[in-house]
Formats: C-alpha cells, sequence, structure tokens
C-alpha cells in the first residue's frame, strides 16, 4: 500500500512540474532552419512564414540561413538540435524526397525529422523561346521525335528540380533529348530567352516575367489544375501527357523526439497563419499557393514523392556522388 502511495504521489507532483512547462511553450524565440542560402523562393516564403507564425505563438520566430550540399547543412544542423521545437526545419520537397535517392550518403536522415505541415505548394511550367517551334508541349515532343538528340534543357545542376523534370519529360514522352546543367537556373533561363537552350522546366514566378515581357513562351505546368498566375498554360495532362501531376512544396519538420503536444501546438499555429488571407495573398505573391497538411498527411506525401522521384532518379541513372 505504501509503495502504491509513493507512486502516485511522484506521479502527481511529475504532472505538476511538467505541465507547466509544457503549458508555457513557446517560452523564448524559435529558429526556423531554411537549408539555403539567403535569397530566392525559400527564404522569401519562410520570412512570410516565421513573421505571422512568431505572432500567432507570441515568441518571434526567426530564420536562420545554413546553406551548402544541396540542403544537406542545414539539415544536418537541424537534427542536431534538442528535440524541443525550439528549432524547426523548413523543408523543400527535393531535400526529403529527391536527395536520398541522388546521394549515397547524406549528413542527414529523413526517419531522423517529424513533419508538422505543409505551408506552401507550386507548380513547375515548362519554358521555351518566344520564337521555339513547337506552341505547346504536345507540339514539343512532336519537334523532338522529328529531331532527335537536338532538343536540350537546362536545369539548375544535376539532379535539381529541372533535370529531374526533363527525365520525366524524355521517359513519358519517349524522345532524345540532351540535358544542359548550369550554376543556377538564371544562366539556363537566359540561354533560353537567346535561343542557345531549347526549354528550362522551373518555377512560374521566375520565368513568367520573362512570358509576360514576350521573352519566353510557357507550354505546360506540372500540376492537376492550371496555375493561378499563368491561367492560359495548359496542363500536360490537359495535352495528352500523363506523369506530370506533381507539385513542389515548402513545409516545417521537427527533429523526431519532439514531444507530441508540442507538435500539435505547432500544427495548429501554422494551420491558422496559412488559413490567413494575408498570408495567402504574400504567398501568392512568390508563385505559391498557401497549403497545411496535417503531419500525417505530410508523411504520406512525403513516402509518396520519395517512390516516385526515386523510380525516375535509378531509371535516368543520376548520381551527384
Amino acid at each position: 500500500m505504501k509503495n502504491s502511495f509513493m507512486a502516485f504521489a511522484a506521479a502527481v507532483l511529475y504532472g505538476l512540474w511538467s505541465a507547466p512547462a509544457l503549458a508555457a511553450w513557446p517560452d523564448k524565440p524559435i529558429r526556423l532552419v531554411v537549408p539555403f542560402a539567403a535569397g530566392g523562393s525559400s527564404t522569401s516564403a519562410a520570412r512570410i512564414l516565421a513573421d505571422r507564425l512568431g505572432t500567432v505563438l507570441g515568441k518571434p520566430v526567426f530564420v536562420d540561413n545554413i546553406g551548402g550540399a544541396n540542403g544537406g547543412v542545414g539539415a544536418q544542423t537541424a537534427v542536431r538540435a534538442p528535440a524541443d521545437g525550439y528549432t524547426l526545419f523548413f523543408s523543400s520537397a527535393g531535400i526529403m524526397t529527391v536527395n536520398p535517392s541522388l546521394y549515397a550518403k547524406l549528413p542527414y536522415a529523413v526517419k531522423d525529422f517529424e513533419p508538422v505541415s505543409l505551408t506552401a505548394t507550386f507548380a513547375s511550367l515548362l519554358f521555351v523561346n518566344a520564337d521555339f517551334p513547337a506552341r505547346d508541349a504536345k507540339g514539343l515532343v512532336a519537334y523532338a521525335k522529328a529531331h532527335p538528340g537536338e532538343v536540350t534543357f537546362g536545369s539548375a545542376g544535376y539532379g535539381s528540380s529541372g533535370h529531374l523534370w526533363g527525365e520525366v519529360l524524355k521517359a513519358r514522352a519517349g524522345i532524345d533529348i540532351r540535358h544542359v546543367p548550369y550554376k543556377g537556373t538564371s544562366p539556363a533561363l537566359v540561354d533560353v530567352m537567346g535561343g542557345n537552350l531549347g526549354f528550362i522546366v522551373d518555377a512560374a514566378v521566375l520565368g513568367m516575367q520573362q512570358v509576360n515581357a514576350g521573352k519566353l513562351r510557357a507550354l505546360g505546368a506540372t500540376s492537376t489544375r492550371r496555375v493561378e498566375s499563368a491561367p492560359d498554360v495548359p496542363t500536360f495532362a490537359e495535352q495528352g501527357l500523363a506523369g506530370f501531376e506533381r507539385l513542389s512544396w515548402f513545409g516545417v519538420f521537427v527533429r523526431a523526439g519532439t514531444p507530441p503536444d508540442i507538435v500539435a501546438t505547432l500544427h495548429k499555429a501554422i494551420a491558422q497563419v496559412v488559413e490567413a488571407p494575408d498570408y495567402r495573398e504574400a504567398i501568392r505573391g512568390q508563385g505559391m499557393t498557401a497549403a497545411s497538411s496535417t503531419p500525417a498527411d505530410f508523411q504520406t506525401l512525403v513516402r509518396d514523392e520519395s517512390a516516385y522521384w526515386g523510380e525516375i532518379i535509378r531509371n535516368a541513372k543520376i548520381t551527384v556522388d
């Protein structure tokens, strides 16, 4: 009886001590690790989220850009932080679903992260020079079949999203096209505009600026429905080309082992931010769509995307090591 009473008393005392500590979370600033150098769409999207998330949580959320190794250095930093919710990881789709199939060895493991919520999604568009012979994606495929080995596509480098989308087109349409890697998207876009490169598949926001200026044309969208900022551009599916219904995304992860109540609090706060009209408008200005998800649905998305891109990478024999 005495032992039972002591155990009960200990449980009560533990509850009294731990409940206030958990209820007080967060009681200090939160770091949002962005695994890329400052600037670009990832930093913009992260700052839009961080400003509003800090207001909802009642504590500042500051963006910490830690670039290197295609996101690997930032991911390693986040996974080494304590599992207390004070270090969040702002991940792109590629870090969680592409890198594990590209690299034989990574400084992080996907299983060491726990998904909290999506924050934004965005489609990519296929861009060609304004004078390119094809007027749509289906026409591009026909042109490539008539000129095997002549059509080139650029990307920000081996294993980048632009490279993978080119490989998807190559495999799904059965065409012979050549990949030309660049050190970044901008120089590739410049060569497309100059007619020195056949096409590039990239986020809508950058290329559409040049479409509106009359220097590029967009032939297809990698989404299930048309992109809001490019309503005149048909999806690949609309043109009879299947297998392109994939969106890129940003989302928040924490280190595995973070207390469930903290994960739940973060998820609720992110959902509140994402549903707010000002966030939706701000993220739309970056060419993205506001999106949230349950941790479980986010986990399923990561698993499904990993399988999809893993197959593309293996079939194309892409390696970057």
